[in-house]
């Protein structure tokens, strides 16, 4: 290559590389955004204190309920008037509304025995207690209706007379008690009283 060329070589790279420099020089500069830096998703929610419920009165509660009944042809003849037992019953749910269920037998019988003959009295009921229990700020209740299925008999002998005298049915009552230990309901002929176990 000639000296001629060699120089005119070199002005047109030095040329196309001035050229270079001034294109790259008017554009505004490229600036690349940084990486984002994470931000963490998990948010630390505010836990509130846990608060101790206190348990129902009614959760697990069991009991009795006392009766005593009155017979009323054995107090006529100066018999012991009044029958006496006791009918179980518990809470049978674990939450409101709180259902109780109980159940139990009551027998009576007796005699008089006197030189004009002999009066006898039998009867036989089966009760039967459905209701819920109530833990209100009041102290609770037991709302109770407990019924009475059976019968009663009295035979009279005197001398030359024989009587019977039979009873069938059922006596429904409906209390609601207090949630107290020995509260009460009394009527003509009949008391219950309630025992908390």
């Amino acid at each position: 290559m000639s000296t001629k060329n060699k120089t005119f070589f070199r002005l047109t790279i030095t040329l196309m590389f001035l050229l270079i420099i001034s294109s790259c020089s008017d554009q505004p500069a490229v600036v690349e955004d940084p990486k984002p830096t994470p931000t963490p998703t998990k948010v630390m929610q505010e836990v509130p204190p846990t608060q101790t419920a206190t348990p129902s009165k009614c959760e697990g509660l069991s009991g009795e309920v006392e009766v005593q009944i009155l017979v009323g042809p054995a107090d006529a003849v100066g018999l012991e008037p009044h029958t006496v037992g006791s009918i179980p019953f518990a809470v049978t749910t674990d939450e409101p509304p709180y259902l109780l269920q109980g159940g139990g037998g009551l027998e009576y019988g007796d005699i008089l025995i006197e030189e004009w003959g002999t009066y006898e009295v039998t009867m036989n009921l089966d009760f039967v207690i459905t209701g819920n229990c109530e833990d209100d700020k009041a102290g609770g209740a037991l709302n109770m209706l407990v019924e009475g299925t059976g019968s009663q008999l009295v035979v009279v002998n005197a001398e030359d007379f024989h009587g019977e005298y039979p009873w069938e049915g059922t006596v429904p009552f409906d209390f609601n008690f207090p949630l107290e230990e020995g509260a009460s309901f009394e009527g003509e002929g009949y008391a219950f009283v309630l025992h908390l176990k």
